[in-house]
């Protein structure tokens, strides 16, 4: 199966292939936080996992590190370990150290664990972040 990936910044939009919509979130106090925080240097990757046991149509991401003079690289793997998408800082429309998405599927995402690979891109010293 290949991917089709098209990007609309105007609507700040990320879709692939029909399947899911990568929609970018704004920080709302209403969301309650569940985090994992970990740290990263130039070149590492870290591992992550969240799981998905019931039926939902979303899977809210949010990878935080604050400092916009570093840069960090989100990838989604779905639990049939096939990659959603790549994602940057500027991925979810704004330049602030941080990667706050949804992936959205009308008939549910699919349930198990999904992965999160964050990779040190663009790190200077020891970078903390949450996920």
């Amino acid at each position: 199966m290949m991917l089709m990936l098209s990007v609309s910044f105007a609507g700040a939009t990320i879709s692939q292939d029909g399947e899911y919509t990568i929609v970018p979130v704004k920080s709302d106090s209403n969301i309650t936080p569940r985090w994992v925080s970990d740290t990263i240097t130039q070149g590492e990757t870290n591992w992550h996992g969240k799981s998905v046991s019931s039926y939902t149509t979303s899977l809210h991401i949010d990878l935080n590190w604050g400092d916009t003079s570093d840069s960090l690289r989100l990838k989604v793997y779905n639990p049939s370990n096939q990659l959603v998408g790549t994602f940057y800082d500027s991925s979810d429309g704004v330049i602030d150290g941080r990667i706050n998405i949804e992936i959205r599927k009308s008939g549910g995402i699919d349930l198990g664990t999904w992965h999160y690979q964050v990779y040190g891109y663009h790190v200077t010293g020891i970078e903390d972040y949450y996920i």
